[in-house]
């Protein structure tokens, strides 16, 4: 088993799912990514010690909340998110990591189970595992073995852009299509789903 480390990119939460202001008020919005951050951080919790989980942020409250959990708070100084992750590739194999998963703070559907398939499907010779959304566009979960700091093109047609990278590099590829991973809370029609099927489990 490879030594792997997460990472969740978090926007600060005021400022994230801003495609939804047609929708939700700046606090709504708030509350809305503080809940799905809660979500993949307890998800990737059960599948990693708290001192192999990465939390890149610019949210200034967040970060000594991180730290005081015994997990790794590392400030997002505004490169743009490709960037932050390479910042928190190298933190992680300065400290003896050999592979790297990125999980998004806001997968709506995210378990446990996903992320333990998302680092089971890694294999210690060079390897890519890539979880594309349900367009299979983006990319909503990358695990990759190290080095490979410059490898993030998260963006428009991420997936592809990944697929191309790994393949340059001569990677080995696995796709992985998973629900929890692929479902995203991006347009307000997914949001509306979202808001549908969390109405139903409250009154189940």
């Amino acid at each position: 088993m490879v030594d792997c480390w997460a990472i969740i990119p978090v926007k600060p939460f005021r400022a994230g799912k801003s495609r939804l202001a047609g929708l939700l008020g700046v606090d709504d919005r708030a509350a809305l990514n503080r809940r799905l951050f809660g979500r993949v951080l307890t998800a990737t919790l059960a599948a990693f010690k708290p001192d192999r989980v990465i939390v890149v942020t610019a949210d200034p409250l967040l970060l000594p909340l991180m730290r005081g959990q015994g997990l790794h708070a590392l400030e997002d100084t505004g490169g743009g998110l490709n960037a932050a992750l390479a910042v928190a590739c190298r933190h992680a194999a300065s400290r003896g990591a050999r592979a790297i998963a990125v999980l998004p703070s806001d997968l709506p559907a995210v378990t446990a189970d996903d992320v333990k398939a998302l680092v089971a499907s890694l294999k210690p010779a060079s390897c890519c595992v890539i979880a594309p959304d349900e367009q299979e566009e983006g990319t909503n979960a990358l695990a990759l073995t190290l080095p490979t700091f410059d490898f993030f093109r998260f963006g428009p047609n991420s997936f592809q852009a990944h697929l191309e990278q790994a393949k340059t590099r001569g990677m080995t590829v696995r796709i992985l299509r998973r629900p929890g991973l692929a479902h995203d809370l991006d347009t307000p029609d997914e949001y509306r789903r979202y808001a549908k099927e969390q109405a139903a489990g409250a009154l189940a």
